[in-house]
């Protein structure tokens, strides 16, 4: 009896040794997900973010030629579309700085919080089940205690 009780211990010690160490290596793995997405996210950023600049550059430069010999003098279209950027800088100081803080929070916690995640009550019941159904191969009785359903 008492070796039955000792052999039992040690198996519950087994499993909570192997919970944390499962624990941990879903930890990691999921920080190396949200990271490389982050990654990737930034790459992509940088990457297409250049190319706009690129586009916007010349784009603005036609756009003050054109405007220039519509005014036929080339130093008034750079001077408007200057004055445009400058009106849309100052616009989005004054009203855009929330819309991009909650534009960058909501992509942000989109990487980092995956949908695809199970719910954290849901992995639970897993575990309690996949322990029930582990000591019930083992031969321990379950004594009546079972999980609560919600």
């Amino acid at each position: 009896m008492f070796g039955d009780l000792t052999k039992s211990l040690h198996n519950v010690i087994d499993r909570i040794e192997d919970y944390g160490s499962s624990t941990v290596e879903f930890y990691k793995l999921r920080l190396f997900k949200s990271t490389m997405k982050g990654a990737v996210s930034l790459v992509n950023l940088l990457f297409y973010g250049s190319l706009f600049l690129f586009v916007l550059l010349f784009l603005s430069i036609g756009a003050a030629f054109w405007l220039g010999t519509f005014f036929e003098e080339v130093f008034v279209g750079f001077l408007l579309v200057g004055a445009f950027y400058a009106v849309l800088l100052i616009f989005m100081f004054v009203m855009g700085r929330k819309i991009i803080e909650r534009k960058i929070i909501y992509e942000f916690s989109g990487l980092f919080f995956d949908e695809d995640d199970e719910d954290p009550e849901t992995e639970a019941r897993k575990e309690v089940a996949d322990f029930l159904t582990t000591k019930e191969k083992e031969g321990f009785k379950n004594h009546n205690r079972e999980f609560p359903e919600q």
